[in-house]
Order: structure tokens, then sequence, then C-alpha cells
């Protein structure tokens, strides 16, 4: 749910039949940690390779890996990400707060990225996504489901809605909003033990705008809805979240 990682949000076909690279500098505002209800601002730059022959670099296709498309509009691929966890202090350009001072930092985990889609209607896609730890496998598995519509589209401009639903195993749910006695000891919260399935809802709104034929702007702005046990996390302040994120973007 990152910003900056998702402000290419426009679904690119599974890979072109040309190369193209893309070099962005992006801002954006998020929570700093599922639930938190304090900001933070992040900004850097970006990048986006398509390599035309099904290799990639796509924070939106999971990281770094390999995606083939079908004849019927199906779709898949493979990619490693990273998961940079939780600290239970204020640190710029990771998740955490001092808020959690106490409950520990949740270690990073290189993640394996897997998703299938396709075309429901038009250019409406669906896909479902897996994200398997390869690393600090106590982290636990988690995954969504997302829906990118195409609702506007005029001269040199794209809107993209796109609603999604997160959910989690046990493992993950009880890394990021679970209280284990140790950590209700240390940081006066109450234990808990946050069970698996549907951990929130989402729905970003996309617009990008051409200046030409390298060069774009794009920004998107959305909502979190954590559910369920996630939601009845004693960690969680706030279960209604705000982001958003602008880039400048080339494209060569």
């Amino acid at each position: 749910m990152a910003v900056l990682s998702g402000i290419w949000l426009a679904p690119s076909a599974v890979y072109a039949d040309d190369a193209s690279y893309s070099l962005s500098l992006n801002a954006g505002v998020a929570p700093r940690y599922q639930g938190g209800k304090q900001y933070t601002v992040t900004a850097g730059p970006g990048f986006r390779a398509d390599f035309g022959n099904g290799w990639f670099i796509d924070p939106t296709q999971g990281g770094a890996g390999y995606a083939i498309r079908f004849l019927n509009g199906m779709f898949a691929s493979a990619a490693l990400s990273y998961d940079p966890g939780r600290s239970d202090t204020n640190r710029f350009g990771r998740p955490g707060s001092d808020y959690l001072k106490g409950m520990g930092s949740v270690k990073g985990s290189l993640l394996g990225v897997f998703t299938v889609g396709g075309k429901i209607v038009g250019e409406t896609k669906g896909s479902m996504t897996l994200e398997v730890p390869l690393t600090n496998r106590e982290r636990g598995w988690s995954g969504h489901i997302d829906v990118a519509a195409p609702v506007a589209s005029w001269g040199t401009d794209t809107i993209i809605v796109s609603p999604s639903l997160h959910f989690g195993s046990s493992k993950y749910m009880q890394t990021y909003f679970g209280v284990t006695p140790q950590q209700s000891a240390n940081s006066g919260f109450a234990q808990y033990n946050a069970g698996s399935g549907l951990q929130a809802a989402s729905l970003t709104v996309a617009w990008t705008h051409a200046f030409s034929r390298h060069w774009a702007m794009q920004t998107a702005v959305g909502t979190t809805r954590l559910l369920g046990n996630a939601a009845k996390s004693p960690i969680v302040q706030n279960k209604q979240s705000y982001f958003g994120g602008t880039g400048v973007v080339y494209t060569f």
C-alpha cells in the first residue's frame, strides 16, 4: 500500500513488444504504519523497465521478474520484491511509529510475488496477487485482489479507478496486528491474537496526464479501511486512512 511504489497505477501491458524505460521523481504522503494516525511525507526517484521480452522491473507488478500474456487476455507474472517490515520508532523511509514503542521491530523480508489476472470487460482488468516471504518466513504470506477500471479518457488524460481487497495468513496478521505476551509487557498494549482473513479494503484513483510522447505526470489518491481482526487490533489508532502521491515521469 505504499504510495511511492504505486505511482504507476495504470495497468500496463504485461510486457510490450518493444523495450521501454521510465525515470520519475515522486512525492507522497501515507500513514506511518497500517492503522496509525500519524502521516509521513516521502520523496525520491523511481525507475521502471519493460525489456520487451517478458522481463521487467516494475513496482506495480511486484518488483523485478518475468511476465507472460496469453491470447485469451490472461496474464501471469512472478517477481522478487521486498517488505521493509516495521519499526517501533519514527524512521524516515520505513514504516513505523514511536506509538509502537516496546513492540519491537518487524524484520524485512524478501518476497516472491505471484500474480494471475485478465480482462474482465473492455479494458477493465482483474488480478490476484500472493506475496510469499523467502526470508524471515515468520512474516507469513499476504495477498490482494485488484480491479483496474479506466473510467475516463480524453485527449492526453486518463483516469483509472482501482478497488482492492487485502488479506493475510494468521502469521502475517499476527506479525502486523497481533500483540504477544512479551510485547504486551513491553509496550502496554493488551495481548491480542489476530487470526487469518481479510485485512483491508482500499480504493485508488489515478490520473495520468501526458505532456508529450516522453513526459507525463501521474497522480494517485486513495483510502484504505482496515477490516476484521486487523481493525480490532489494540495498536490500531485509525481504521480509515488516506494516501496520495504524484510524480513526473520520463519514458524512453
